[in-house]
């Protein structure tokens, strides 16, 4: 592929989300990482929220606690050997202001890639 071509592969995977899927639920990672007596399932389907292409592990939000004031993330490599991790990361803290509204970015902290405001929203 001539560098060209490779960059734009890279710019159009940058504005698409990676499709990468957990081979847990929600229900199950919940039942078996107890983090939050109040905590809330966002989703029974965990897929990755990145950017396609991203160069670190595949990142989805597994549940909210607290209030929505703690997010719990799955992270796990992609690889058979399924080495997976459940942790407590605050939300990036960057908004993109559009008059008098502003939309906020629902990715974890120091997440690479562009922010969720800038990907396609999922169906």
């Amino acid at each position: 592929m001539d560098p060209a071509t490779s960059a734009f592969a890279r710019t159009l995977a940058s504005k698409c989300r990676c499709h990468a899927l957990a081979t847990d639920s929600a229900a199950e990672l919940l039942s078996s990482n107890p983090i939050s007596e109040d905590a809330r399932a966002e989703s029974s389907l965990l897929s990755c929220e990145l950017a396609a292409g991203h160069d670190s592990d595949h990142l989805a939000l597994l549940a909210t606690a607290h209030g929505g004031d703690q997010w719990w993330w799955l992270r796990w490599d992609g690889q058979p050997s399924k080495v997976t991790e459940v942790i407590q990361i605050d939300p990036c803290d960057a908004e993109l202001t559009q008059g008098r509204y502003a939309d906020e970015c629902f990715l974890p902290h120091g997440h690479p890639g562009p922010h969720d405001f800038e990907l396609p929203q999922r169906d």
